[in-house]
């Protein structure tokens, strides 16, 4: 949950919502990010992370979050905005987090995702590296060697 301050106050905007675009948030012209609150209680997580070799940025980055109700997986760079990967989340619910099920549903990673293309990483690699960077996030949050 992110928290923004503007002249009529603040309010708070779950992370689905606040990201909208490229360079684009849910932010009023008027208003300042002010806080992020992040559930940590029992919560292991990794970020994994395919630089561009020039600007340092993310052509692939995952973060997985793995607590009490389940994992959390968050795309960056692959896609245009930040986005869960919904499918791997759904895939891990309620079941195994070993090497196994975390390689199957890391296959899903690129399911239904707006993959971002350009001159050094087309769609189709980026698909490729966000199911490879997937399983690696995961395999390091649930401590699980694959």
């Amino acid at each position: 949950t992110l928290t923004v301050v503007g002249p009529n106050g603040s309010r708070d905007i779950s992370a689905d919502d606040f990201f909208v675009d490229i360079l684009t948030t849910a932010l009023e012209p008027d208003e300042v990010l002010t806080s992020i609150k992040l559930p940590t209680a029992g919560v292991k997580s990794a970020y994994e992370k395919f630089a561009h070799p020039a600007s340092g940025y993310a052509v692939v980055g995952v973060a997985a979050a793995i607590g009490a109700d389940g994992p959390r997986i968050a795309i960056t760079g692959s896609t245009y905005k930040a986005t869960r990967a919904t499918a791997v989340e759904e895939a891990l619910k309620g079941g195994s987090m070993d090497a196994a099920a975390i390689e199957a549903a890391a296959e899903k990673a690129a399911d239904g995702l707006e993959l971002a293309g350009d001159h050094y990483a087309s769609a189709e690699y980026r698909a490729h590296l966000t199911k490879v960077f997937t399983k690696r996030a995961l395999l390091r949050a649930a401590g699980v060697s694959g």
